[in-house]
């Protein structure tokens, strides 16, 4: 966080404190909104949740520059830097990755010579090739298939 607040003990200027067991806002028509020049900050000691509608055009919208899951790194004192994924993004690319190695596969296994029985002869597919890039084709498919298992249901990045 570029600024950080001074606790209400060290603040000097007009300040609102509300002390009590429980505290209830409750906008019964519209909204409940908060503004601030610097920051608002959130603290507690348990969790902290926010729940909106179950419907499906419910939204939860964070619209930021930068967003970071995560606190500073404790040895190196940095903020998080680890890209998240774009997961249709991430997902064409590594179907197109994996099509490419079937392919190649296929080529290395069908277009490609690799045997001769006698030598000035032209060489031949060996059989044995089949079997073994046969089963690197099927791992191959199989990662491919696990592609949208990757990607988050809930979490939506731009």
């Amino acid at each position: 966080m570029k600024y950080i607040p001074k606790n209400p003990n060290e603040f000097h200027g007009n300040q609102v404190i509300i002390n009590s067991d429980r505290l209830i806002f409750n906008a019964k028509v519209d909204s409940i909104l908060l503004y601030s020049e610097k920051a608002i900050g959130f603290s507690t000691n348990g969790n902290f949740h926010f729940d909106t509608d179950n419907s499906i055009n419910t939204k939860f919208i964070v619209n930021s520059p930068n967003i970071y899951l995560g606190l500073k790194n404790q040895k190196t004192g940095t903020l998080p830097t680890e890209p998240a994924v774009l997961g249709h993004q991430l997902e064409e690319v590594l179907i197109e990755l994996i099509d490419f190695l079937i392919g190649m596969s296929l080529d290395m296994c069908f277009m490609v010579s690799h045997k001769t029985t006698m030598p000035g002869q032209s060489t031949g597919m060996d059989s044995s090739n089949f079997k073994i890039l046969s089963n690197h084709t099927n791992q191959l498919m199989t990662i491919q298939g696990s592609i949208k298992s990757i990607m988050s249901s809930t979490t939506k990045l731009t």
